[in-house]
């Protein structure tokens, strides 16, 4: 038990607001509790304390555990933010939905899962086109469980010298198994590559290696979340570590018509413009959706008007279809410089 004058200190900086002199007094705590050799106790304090930190907004001061860096630029190995998407911000099938919040129940109610020797899923791999929610359903989960989101940072990860790959998502891994997070894998095909292709080289083979012994040996709290839009391109090893496989298609029409009523909450328009919207949208994704909708409403508000007309629509799908035109040509355009030629 902590003495009474570290005691003390906490309730007084607590009774004050005072964040510092809290802080304080909790890591005082801490290293006592790590002096008597209650180490459980005292590595539950310390995960309560940073992700309590965390959690109200005080990133900066959060530093019990030191961000793990690459060696080679020193950059951070990890982005950690505070979830700020909820449900209703979601729009995937029903399916899909009674999948994540069932891992969130999992979460919520892991002390009863324990009672019966269970544990709630740890892993769960998310695939499909871009701008399908796949981070968007990531942060939702990581607000409903109230743990920070943290998201890998692929660019600061994967690096040019020998061993320093594999060396660093352990040094991920590491961070995350310390505290109670939700943790982003985005771009999740950067490092799970299938190791049979004959085009990737040895050292790619050894990080697949290593990741797989990681997610084999992760007994954390925290919930690992991988993305990818090239799901076609990872070993198949990779896929049998998930408890969790979920798809994020592109949206039916009935779900781009939620997704136009959400983007436009704020506007008034009518159902058959938002009809003419949704139909005029096959097989685009719901960030595509979003740009249209936020183009309109812009239009609209130049104006000083809450209602979108005709004329808004037709000139955001305007800007919307030279914007594609433009990046499916830059896309062929990659892949004759990649091959050769397009096919």
């Amino acid at each position: 038990m902590a003495n009474g004058d570290n005691l003390r200190r906490i309730f007084r900086a607590w009774s004050k607001r005072d964040d510092v002199g809290f802080r304080e007094a909790a890591e005082d705590i801490i290293k006592e509790e790590h002096a008597k050799n209650h180490r459980l106790l005292a590595d539950d304090l310390e995960r309560l304390l940073l992700n309590g930190t965390a959690q109200s907004g005080r990133l900066k001061h959060a530093t019990s555990y030191e961000i793990p860096k690459d060696k080679e630029k020193g950059l951070p190995l990890l982005d950690i933010a505070n979830p700020s998407k909820s449900w209703n911000e979601l729009i995937i099938s029903a399916k899909h939905l009674k999948t994540l919040k069932q891992i969130a129940t999992e979460h919520h109610k892991s002390d009863i899962l324990r009672s019966f020797g269970l544990s709630p899923k740890r892993k769960a791999l998310f695939y499909g086109p871009p701008g399908c929610g796949k981070t968007l359903a990531a942060n939702v989960v990581a607000g409903e469980l109230s743990c920070p989101l943290v998201s890998v940072r692929f660019d600061a990860v994967v690096s040019s010298y020998l061993g320093e790959t594999a060396a660093n998502l352990r040094r991920v891994f590491d961070f995350v198994k310390r505290g109670k997070w939700v943790v982003l894998f985005d771009d999740f095909d950067a490092i799970g590559k299938d190791r049979d292709n004959h085009f990737e080289h040895g050292e790619l083979k050894r990080v697949v290696n290593t990741l797989l012994q990681l997610m084999d040996s992760f007994t954390g709290d925290s919930l690992l979340i991988a993305a990818t839009n090239h799901e076609s391109l990872l070993d198949s090893a990779v896929w049998r570590r998930f408890e969790v496989i979920s798809e994020f298609p592109l949206p039916k029409q009935q779900d781009r018509l939620l997704m136009i009523k959400l983007f436009l909450k704020a506007f008034k328009i009518s159902k058959e413009y938002m009809l003419s919207i949704a139909r005029r949208t096959s097989g685009a994704s719901g960030s595509d959706i979003e740009l249209i909708a936020v183009e309109a409403a812009r239009r609209a508000s130049i104006e000083n008007r809450n209602n979108i007309m005709k004329n808004d629509i037709d000139e955001a799908f305007e800007l919307y279809s030279s914007r594609l035109k433009v990046t499916q040509n830059k896309t062929i355009s990659k892949k004759v410089r990649k091959r050769g030629n397009y096919k």
